[in-house]
């Protein structure tokens, strides 16, 4: 798993490499190019604010030079310094764009990895959505997805994540799906944690497909739907009960406990932690810790109870849902782990830990 996160981390590390090695083996034409465009540009802002229509030739000189991707570079340059100016001008100046904008994005689209990428993360960049209708160009860049590219494709979904709609997100996440292309779980929630738009209906449009994604998919949008939704309590329910599944997919509506109460998971949950099963030892631990919320005499003794387990993840799992329920270590000793090797070197375990954290509070006053 940490191999495959590391190979998408290294992947958009080439990409900023390359792209920043580009900017500065060219950064004199660069400039030049820079200026030339700022000239241009300014012209047409000042245009806007004297009550005059943006020339039409410009628009035309716009599509014509920026499909090259070095000039585009120096548009990129341009806009950094025009949008620092929250001017009506400049917000009617973009908003005209769009149909440049669209050209490019049909353009880019047949260009090489390296070029499409660029082009998506330059849109995402500007936040063109604040000042233009994006629905045209986010169908033209849904295609982007079946680049043969992981960083073109990241680049994409991070796009579509800040001025896509919902469906255009669901589709391109599907497109990644059927590609057999890996992103790692981790990846993909994140960017769908970044989302703009409307999470509740993201989310009950990929709820809708759940079962066309890969396990892999899956697992990445229950996360999500852990962090964004607590309206989900009934289906992960399910899910944590259903042997079938796969056991990362079960672990995470186990999390979604966790963070939702969900009188009717709790029962299920005491009976995770009290499995003996060392095969079982990871619901048995992700359960200790859902526990952490959940009251009641039964939830303090299976607790009490994992203190005693032969795994240390179990054992640590549930002296940290302990002290949630406001249980002193000192009195706890004298319960579960006076005879007890296990339950006594956990417990003193985390006092020290707990020593350790209070001196560092009080180093930082």
């Amino acid at each position: 798993m940490l191999y495959g996160y590391g190979a998408v981390c290294v992947s958009m590390i080439i990409f900023n490499f390359v792209y920043n090695m580009i900017m500065k083996g060219s950064d004199s034409r660069l400039k030049k190019r820079s200026e030339k465009f700022n000239k241009y540009v300014s012209e047409q802002i000042e245009r806007i604010k004297d009550g005059k229509e943006v020339r039409s030739k410009h628009f035309t000189y716009l599509e014509k030079k920026l499909s090259h991707v070095h000039k585009l570079m120096a548009f990129d340059r341009v806009l950094e310094s025009v949008l620092q100016n929250d001017e009506p001008a400049i917000a009617e100046y973009m908003g005209l764009l769009q149909p440049v904008m669209l050209h490019l994005a049909e353009v880019y689209q047949k260009r090489d990895n390296l070029q499409c990428a660029y082009f998506a993360y330059f849109i995402e960049k500007h936040s063109f959505k604040n000042y233009m209708n994006m629905n045209d160009i986010q169908n033209v860049m849904i295609g982007y997805m079946n680049k043969d590219s992981l960083y073109c494709r990241i680049n994409t979904l991070q796009a579509l994540y800040t001025f896509g709609d919902e469906e255009s997100v669901a589709e391109a996440i599907s497109i990644l799906d059927r590609s057999d292309s890996f992103m790692h779980e981790k990846i993909l929630t994140d960017g769908l944690l970044s989302y703009t738009g409307d999470n509740n209906k993201l989310i009950h449009i990929l709820w809708g497909k759940i079962e066309d994604f890969s396990e892999r998919v899956q697992l990445s949008i229950l996360n999500y739907i852990r962090f964004k939704s607590g309206d989900y309590c009934e289906e992960m329910f399910d899910i944590m009960q259903d042997k079938s599944k796969d056991k990362e997919i079960r672990l995470s509506a186990i999390r979604y406990f966790g963070k939702y109460i969900y009188e009717k998971a709790k029962e299920p949950l005491i009976a995770f932690v009290s499995d003996k099963n060392p095969i079982n030892w990871e619901y048995a631990a992700i359960s200790a810790t859902s526990l952490a919320r959940y009251e009641g005499e039964d939830v303090l003794n299976v607790l009490m109870e994992a203190m005693h387990s032969s795994n240390w993840y179990v054992r640590y799992n549930a002296s940290i849902s302990l002290e949630n329920h406001h249980l002193n270590y000192r009195d706890l000793i004298e319960v579960v782990g006076g005879k007890d090797r296990y339950a006594r070197e956990m417990i003193m375990y985390r006092l020290d830990s707990r020593r350790i954290e209070q001196d560092e509070k009080e180093a930082t006053i």
